[in-house]
């Protein structure tokens, strides 16, 4: 009988313990966000960037498998590229982009006060009135978020945070996040930026960004668009300084790594 009882306990047992692993897998997975496409780049080959077409002012090239984006004294802009999600099919209304970044010594060294520089990030602009350089969201179909960034401080650091174009928007400029959050020049850093666009009508829109695996802003109250038919146009790759202040001496960031998923 004894032996009976301690063979049921150990069979008790074993299925507790593997029921609190299958416990432990479904609370490890859930709120994993799950994509059906990914595209990568690595920057090995100048062939790449026929997927990442240039747009107006672009004078960033590949340089020893990296992205360079180059900034010369007295302009604003190193990159201008996108990846437009129609060429590949649907346009999505969730997307994570991810990328290392290496800033040069001189980036943002001297910098305007009260000007947010960009970095990349997403657009939905389907209406050119609207959505990015200071044109104001009303009722346009257009929005978009990129990461924002500062002058440097006394510590030589760069303060970064998001840039967001928005439905309901109340100054003529982005909406600047202020996330508190600062970077070393002269050193990489992993960069992830995930969206989700708002169902109309709802304040639920999901903005989360990541510096080397640590969370440093999310938030699931935003309205990016009010009409059914704006999703997300493109990962918009950008560098830009100012604002209307351009760099005092030429400067560049380097990109690798990009993943784009949706």
């Amino acid at each position: 009988m004894k032996k009976i009882i301690c063979i049921m306990l150990l069979f008790l047992f074993a299925c507790k313990k593997d029921i609190n692993n299958k416990d432990k897998k479904i609370l490890k997975n859930l709120g994993k966000k799950s994509f059906k496409n990914i595209k990568e780049f690595d920057f090995s080959n100048p062939s790449q960037l026929s997927e990442l077409p240039s747009f107006g002012e672009d004078p960033s090239y590949i340089e020893n498998g990296k992205l360079k984006s180059v900034i010369k004294k007295n302009k604003h802009k190193g990159l201008g590229r996108k990846f437009y999600f129609k060429d590949k099919g649907k346009e999505p209304d969730e997307s994570e982009m991810e990328f290392t970044i290496y800033l040069a010594d001189n980036f943002q060294k001297n910098g305007a006060s009260n000007e947010a520089g960009k970095f990349s990030g997403f657009e939905g602009i389907y209406d050119n009135s609207a959505g990015w350089g200071g044109k104001k969201v009303i009722t346009q179909r257009s929005w978009s978020v990129r990461i924002a960034h500062g002058r440097e401080n006394k510590e030589n650091k760069i303060p970064i945070g998001l840039y967001v174009y928005h439905f309901g928007m109340k100054g003529k400029y982005g909406t600047t996040e202020v996330l508190n959050f600062y970077l070393n020049k002269k050193q990489t850093y992993k960069f992830k930026l995930y969206i989700k666009l708002n169902e109309i009508n709802k304040k639920n829109g999901i903005l989360t960004f990541f510096v080397d695996d640590k969370k440093i802003y999310n938030s699931n109250s935003w309205i990016f668009r009010n009409d059914k038919t704006v999703h997300i146009r493109s990962v918009w790759l950008d560098t830009y300084i100012g604002g209307l202040t351009p760099s005092k001496y030429d400067t560049y960031i380097l990109m690798d790594n990009l993943k784009i998923k949706w």
